[in-house]
């Protein structure tokens, strides 16, 4: 009986210890994680390119907001010509559209 619980706690110990060993591809540097997100800021650059490319094809009703992560354009555009519009600023801004848009 005492071997059988030797046995147990021994095993329980080596599982034990072996869980806590740290794993060598564990970042623990909090701060260098925190800053490898990229940050969502305003793209002005890509925001009047993209409003540009879309006032030159007709689309004047058409806001467009950039950031580095994506672009948002918001507004009407004539009955069947959404496809083009969210075609042109996923050309010219080469990001993710967030189509916000309504047809007339």
């Amino acid at each position: 009986m005492k071997v059988k619980i030797l046995t147990i706690l021994s095993l329980a110990a080596v599982l034990f210890l072996g869980g806590c060993r740290g794993d060598s591809n564990t970042n623990t540097n909090l701060a260098t994680n925190m800053n490898a997100a990229t940050p969502m800021m305003a793209d002005t650059a890509a925001q009047a390119t993209v409003k540009d490319a879309l006032e030159k094809a007709g689309f004047n009703d058409v806001t467009v907001t950039a950031t580095t992560t994506e672009v948002t354009l918001r507004g009407s555009v004539p009955n069947g010509k959404l496809g083009e519009a969210v075609r042109i600023a996923t050309e010219k801004a080469n990001r993710k559209v967030n189509n916000q848009l309504t047809e007339k």
